[in-house]
């Protein structure tokens, strides 16, 4: 025999689904984030770093060449004063290129490989400087001397600038080698964790349907073992109320002929009216045991009454109990249509509506019962409203027309059976009730199909 697993257990599960779930797309939110900040690092590297050290160091050897050039041709020409002033501007330019570079950050070797930048600029500076003077000594022997070995220096720095920029130029590769995987990596991930977390969530939305047609049986058990134990409680309160209500009269006809030739003693007056008490309420709880016992049964066919009538007789009879209390009870309503079913009946359901209501009206400072009907063509609805301290939020406002439920504030004793007895009517007879409360006051409606006159 197979063991379901317990709601606790499979509560947990769907929890544990529904986490998973949200980690799932939590997580792969985060790595596309990590990815997308991984590949931003790269592009910024590449963007601020790399591209512009390549750059400098490019324009670099240029301005080395051109230093070179202009070497070549004072030497080469008459030397004049023009040419040596740009000698100097041309070394000038390229110390601002090689200062520009050496502010960028380095790659890893990239200062190491420039050590031997920086002796062969020394050299060259050397060099440059003995052309120059040479030159202003017009001694041009010394300074084609220098020249050789400006030539040779400024082959050693162009080689080192070269090397500087191929170090760059394989940084900014393994840079884009690395956003490309960052972004197949992203969205590689991206797709394994959407589809865990729709895997994830049709596991949640199985349990949660499992849990839901679990619960819709347990509702449907539950109900026909209400309908069952309702079955045998009618059985019970037309037994009881038949067996009960005889002797119950005889003790109130006996109570009555004693109380009047039981004498003047005010001890026995005293007795006789605590029994009268007790004995009125046994009889009402038997009367509502009878009614809730006949509230099943079908309508007579071909029946009508008035519900505004039905209604202004409840609240004549009720009055003398809503004063009382200090409450009054007002009827509103006009309507030719009838309903389907006997005045007696409907003056059950009415009655036990605005029983209810006094129930919750004592100590409130204003005690008012309003009974509203309403015709809308297909269906005559009653509203019974009462000012008193309504229900709380949590009210479990199913439960309230179920039989042996009370609320918290009700007064006086009772079974419960009150608006379990007016569902049953209302239900045999095609209609439906229902109840509202907005925190202060209630209001049990109920309708049932409109007769034309």
């Amino acid at each position: 025999m197979s063991r379901t697993p317990g709601p606790k257990r499979v509560e947990r599960a769907i929890i544990a689904a529904f986490a998973a779930v949200v980690l799932s797309f939590v997580g792969a939110s985060w790595f596309g984030q990590h990815r997308a900040s991984e590949i931003e690092r790269a592009a910024l590297s590449i963007q601020t770093n790399a591209a512009p050290s390549i750059r400098r160091l490019a324009n670099a050897r240029a301005e080395l060449r051109r230093l070179q050039l202009l070497v070549h041709r004072a030497l080469d020409q008459n030397t004049r004063r023009e040419q040596i002033l740009e000698i100097s501007a041309g070394r000038q330019l390229l110390d601002e290129e090689i200062e520009e570079y050496r502010r960028l950050p380095t790659y890893p070797g990239e200062r190491a490989a420039w050590r031997d930048a920086e002796t062969a600029l020394a050299r060259l500076d050397l060099n440059l400087t003995g052309i120059i003077q040479a030159i202003e000594r017009h001694d041009l022997n010394a300074a084609r001397e220098q020249q050789e070995r400006l030539d040779t220096s400024s082959e050693a720095l162009a080689r080192s600038l070269s090397q500087a920029m191929n170090l760059n130029v394989a940084a900014a590769s393994a840079l884009a080698v690395e956003i490309e995987q960052s972004r197949r990596r992203g969205i590689a991930w991206a797709v394994v964790l959407d589809a865990a977390g729709v895997i994830l969530a049709g596991l949640a939305a199985g349990l949660s349907l499992r849990v839901s047609r679990a619960h819709a049986r347990s509702v449907q058990a539950y109900r026909e073992l209400a309908e069952t134990r309702a079955a045998e409680l009618e059985q019970f309160a037309a037994r009881l109320a038949h067996d009960v209500r005889t002797p119950l009269s005889v003790i109130k006809l006996s109570l009555g002929l004693a109380e009047k030739y039981g004498g003047s003693d005010p001890r026995f007056g005293r007795a006789s009216d605590r029994a009268q008490r007790a004995l009125d309420r046994t009889t009402g709880i038997i009367d509502a045991l009878f009614e809730f016992a006949r509230s099943g049964a079908r309508p007579q066919p071909g029946v009508r009454t008035s519900p505004v009538e039905a209604a202004q007789e409840v609240a004549d009879v009720m009055q003398e109990r809503a004063q009382q209390i200090g409450a009054e009870i007002v009827v509103h309503g006009r309507t030719s249509s009838g309903v389907g079913c006997s005045s007696a009946v409907l003056e059950i359901v009415l009655g036990n509506l605005v029983g209810n209501a006094l129930n919750y009206l004592e100590g409130v400072p204003d005690r008012r019962v309003t009974i509203d009907v309403t015709d809308n063509g297909s269906q005559v609805t009653t509203v019974v409203a009462d000012t008193g301290p309504g229900l709380p939020p949590d009210a479990d406002m199913t439960s309230l027309f179920e039989p042996y439920v009370r609320g918290q504030e009700a007064r006086g004793i009772g079974l419960g059976l009150g608006l379990a007895t007016v569902k049953r009517i209302v239900d045999a007879h095609g209609g439906c009730t229902g109840v509202r409360s907005s925190g202060k006051g209630c209001e049990f409606w109920f309708s049932l199909p409109a007769i034309a006159p």
